[in-house]
């Protein structure tokens, strides 16, 4: 029995929590990769309801307009006057996962 107990207690710490991200990086899906992006780091300047906002960023065809043609890629690569604006560089894996969608087609998924 004391073994039991033993192994038990070996087995239960021995196992690790990883929460499941359900974004994908090399085939990111709008609603849960890319929307989020730019929920979190363009929408406050990128709308209509922002007189300063050249371009809006506010739902999907907006999005998809301004990724297909580069303008929001180029922004974010930018050496100086990199977007967003007013806010930290977007890292590596978030430009990935917007440059990923555009090339898997861009698709509202």
């Amino acid at each position: 029995m004391k073994y039991l107990s033993f192994l038990l207690l070996f087995l239960l710490s021995s196992c690790t929590y990883n929460e499941f991200s359900p974004c994908e990086t090399n085939e990111p899906t709008f609603s849960d990769c890319v929307k989020p992006i730019f929920e979190q780091n363009c929408m406050g300047c990128h709308s209509m309801g922002n007189p300063d906002g050249i371009m809006a960023l506010t739902n999907y065809q907006e999005i998809q307009n301004q990724v297909i043609n580069g303008t929001v890629i180029e922004s974010l690569k930018r050496e100086f006057g990199f977007m967003p604006k007013f806010g930290e560089r977007l890292s590596e894996e978030e430009i990935l996962i917007i440059e990923n969608w555009k090339n898997n087609g861009a698709l509202n998924n």
